[in-house]
């Protein structure tokens, strides 16, 4: 099988580009990454011999195009993802860009709908939509296992840091837009799109004109769902979870990634189906250790060569846009 030939655009320091480079490199047998582009002259300094990105050389757009890649890995900083994905999509190229995406709703609209007319694939970096145990959970509920799905709680918090918190008053909604992205598309997995959306983002005053707590409720017809995303919660990443509840059952994962010394991470998981006595029914659920960004980058490859179909359509992906931005206001 020949392999993917693949160029990153970007290395924004908050967007997962060293991240994307590890498994990029880790999964050469199905991608040879090319190049790096990086226009932040300084920014290139300072990581070209990091781990990450040691012996890749760093090239120009205009070189990048020249070589005319397979696809191209959109790593730069978040308020120039889309524009650099539009020109990566317009120039007839495959793309993988890292989520969420532009706060300007219309020109993400324009980005998705480009990938549609050129019949160009374009995948977004959502992590969760590849980790074993929401596969599993998800399965659970096409079998009808867990009854109706009346409620998804996501929290996906970290202790954040002066330095990491002042970078959120760059994002309208702080967390909400940088991290809580990722449990929106959560909710809306299991959940369908809701009826009302009810942000509640605020400021735990640690450092001020800081949206470092982000929290927002979405009301349906029968049932309620939140998600929940701090900077400052000590210990959060431990109590990064997803949980479940429908008729017939409940399913919870927590913590969604337990990172290992080996580069590999854990999942834990428990599951309750059927309603029985007792103050605890619920076992659990275990799952092979798995790298996070691997399954987007598989089925990336895969959408390429005509392998698979990519189940999440630009109209969704902007949909789901939408709903992040409300959930920001």
């Amino acid at each position: 099988m020949t392999k993917l030939r693949v160029i990153q655009i970007g290395t924004g320091p908050m967007v997962h580009s060293a991240h994307a480079v590890t498994a990029l490199r880790g999964l050469d047998e199905i991608y040879h990454l090319e190049a790096i582009v990086e226009e932040d002259s300084e920014r290139r300094d300072f990581i070209r011999n990091t781990p990450p990105y040691a012996g890749l050389p760093f090239i120009s757009w205009e070189e990048a195009q020249r070589r005319n890649p397979d696809a191209f890995i959109i790593e730069t900083d978040e308020h120039r993802l889309v524009e650099n994905a539009i020109r990566s999509l317009e120039a007839g190229y495959h793309t993988y860009m890292d989520k969420p995406g532009s706060e300007d709703a219309a020109q993400f609209h324009r980005m998705c709908r480009i990938a549609e007319k050129n019949r160009r694939v374009l995948t977004l970096g959502y992590m969760f939509r590849g980790n074993p145990a929401v596969q599993y959970a998800l399965e659970l509920k096409k079998q009808g296992k867990l009854g109706r799905i009346f409620s998804v709680e996501g929290q996906m918090s970290c202790p954040g840091g002066p330095g990491y918190r002042r970078t959120l008053p760059r994002f309208k909604g702080g967390m909400m837009y940088y991290l809580g992205c990722h449990l929106i598309d959560m909710v809306v997995h299991f959940c369908g799109f809701p009826d009302e959306v009810m942000p509640m983002n605020t400021c735990t005053g640690i450092d001020e004109d800081c949206i470092d707590y982000g929290f927002c409720v979405f009301r349906y017809k029968n049932g309620l769902s939140f998600v929940k995303t701090c900077a400052a919660e000590v210990n959060g990443n431990a109590r990064r979870s997803i949980i479940i509840s429908g008729t017939q059952g409940s399913f919870e994962i927590q913590p969604i990634e337990l990172p290992r010394k080996d580069g590999w991470d854990d999942t834990i998981a428990r599951e309750t189906i059927g309603i029985q006595a007792g103050f605890d029914n619920s076992h659990p659920v275990s799952f092979p250790p798995h790298r996070r960004y691997d399954w987007l980058f598989q089925n990336f490859a895969k959408y390429i060569r005509g392998e698979a179909v990519n189940p999440y359509s630009g109209e969704y992906e902007a949909k789901l846009h939408d709903l992040i931005l409300q959930a920001c206001r």
